[in-house]
């Protein structure tokens, strides 16, 4: 009984950490700088306006069907089965996809541009996940900070540790063995860093 207690308690840290620092929460902050700190401006829409399409169509639309999984009892937000993730991939790449169309429709680069650099990266993690469990929540915060990197430069290179934390927390979670979540950054990097060079340009200060 002890050893279980120790056990779950010993856990809290990490489960506090993948909890804070939720893939939903780094799309919220991602969202939240391109929407009041663009560097080339918000198209058509006011800050406030950017904002909220951001947090329609990525931070908030793409988890609905997992939420209502999880209200219903059939899952948990980690999604410990590889077989119930395309479909919940599937699902959120088809939100980000809507979410670029209309922020290109206002001409909203930034967002639109962020949306697609989430579309790309969930895309790529699908097809993983076809065949080997690969960590999303690790991608989820490489993702969108490499994305800010290429925009602001690399005063938000720091941040990048955050996808270490989160890695360390899945791993000592038992979610993901240090290959899955290695995998995921790694994911998240390259198919970033592809879209924002084909769509955004050089990166910050080059």
């Amino acid at each position: 009984m002890s050893d279980t207690i120790n056990s779950s308690t010993s856990l809290r840290f990490p489960r506090a950490l993948s909890n804070l620092l939720a893939p939903p929460v780094i799309a919220l902050g991602a969202v939240f700088i391109v929407a009041f700190f663009s560097p080339i401006g918000t198209g058509f829409l006011l800050p406030w306006q950017s904002l909220l399409l951001g947090f329609i169509f990525i931070v908030i639309g793409p988890i609905i069907p997992l939420s209502l999984m999880v209200a219903r009892g059939k899952m948990t937000f980690d999604v410990t089965n590889r077989r119930d993730r395309p479909l919940l991939y599937l699902a959120a790449i088809i939100v980000y996809v809507c979410g670029a169309f209309v922020a290109w429709g206002f001409l909203n680069q930034a967002m639109a541009v962020l949306a697609i650099a989430y579309a790309a990266v969930t895309s790529a993690i699908t097809i993983v996940s076809l065949f080997w469990k690969v960590s999303a929540h690790a991608a989820g915060v490489a993702g969108p900070i490499t994305g800010l990197i290429w925009m602001y430069g690399l005063l938000v290179l720091p941040f990048m540790i955050l996808a270490g934390i989160v890695a360390w927390a899945r791993w000592k979670l038992e979610l993901h063995t240090p290959l899955q979540v290695i995998v995921g950054i790694l994911i998240a990097l390259i198919v970033t860093a592809t879209v924002y060079w084909l769509l955004w340009g050089l990166p910050f200060g080059l």
